[in-house]
């Protein structure tokens, strides 16, 4: 399995880049994934998509540690969606922990997330998200538009997690699993500054299911560039992974 992400800030956001990235390895096969997107009317969301983050790569190291007070725990065997949900509700409780713990407002901890938990050997992913953003699997792309509204995960922190993962965090199972990617959305803020023959390329067919004839780790920072080299422009942040099992 190949990967290849990209993290830009956008033209808009003067300071920070309000997205961010995770990936990390779980077993030989399974990896877990994630792009956040923070609020931009909020308050710190550079702030809030790393805290993100951080608690991701906190469960990370957890998850592989349960073995030693769980005797009949096998990482290898356990369900994607078990796996994400895990790790969504170690963000949650981490929210609501960091919320007391530096005296933070609700708009202090806004963030959008998509997960993606994925076993190569197996070809099979789960993603769960809460917010909006884009994923592609097998040339199929689906977006989850909220209309500049996000449901984000810190509205909830008054809840219970078995209210929230029912009612508020989406989930989505594939099998057979080739090519995938996840997306924030600012992957369609990038666009031709001037009118041009190129203008009417779509950013998501190249990024998310384009096929190129060689994919390297490096495949999403040059087609990147190669769209600002055409005049593109990024109007807002942008964060994609993108895996690919086999060309």
């Amino acid at each position: 399995m190949k990967i290849s992400t990209l993290l830009h800030r956008g033209i808009h956001h003067k300071n920070f880049n309000e997205d961010f990235l995770y990936t990390q390895s779980l077993t030989k096969d399974i990896m877990v994934c994630a792009v956040m997107d923070g609020c931009s009317s909020a308050k710190d969301s550079q702030f809030t998509a790393a805290l993100y983050a951080k608690s991701l790569h906190k469960s990370s190291r957890m998850l592989p540690q349960l073995k030693a007070i769980m005797e009949d725990f096998d990482l290898k065997t356990m369900a994607l969606e078990a796996i994400a949900e895990f790790f969504f509700k170690q963000l949650f409780e981490d929210l609501k922990r960091a919320k007391k713990l530096f005296f933070l407002e609700r708009e202090e901890l806004l963030a959008t997330i998509v997960l993606l938990v994925i076993d190569k050997k197996k070809r099979i992913a789960c993603i769960k998200m809460s917010g909006d953003g884009l994923f592609a699997v097998n040339n199929e792309i689906t977006e989850i538009d909220q209309n500049n509204i996000p449901n984000f995960l810190g509205y909830h922190l008054g809840d219970s997690f078995e209210d929230v993962k029912d009612n508020e965090i989406q989930t989505w199972s594939f099998k057979e699993v080739r090519d995938i990617s996840i997306s924030t959305d600012g992957i369609d803020k990038l666009k031709k500054g001037t009118k041009h023959k190129n203008a009417a390329v779509d950013p998501r067919a190249i990024f998310l299911i384009g096929k190129p004839e060689r994919f390297e780790d490096c495949f999403l920072q040059n087609t990147y560039q190669d769209f600002l080299n055409k005049g593109f422009i990024p109007h807002d942040d942008i964060g994609i992974i993108r895996l690919i099992i086999n060309l």
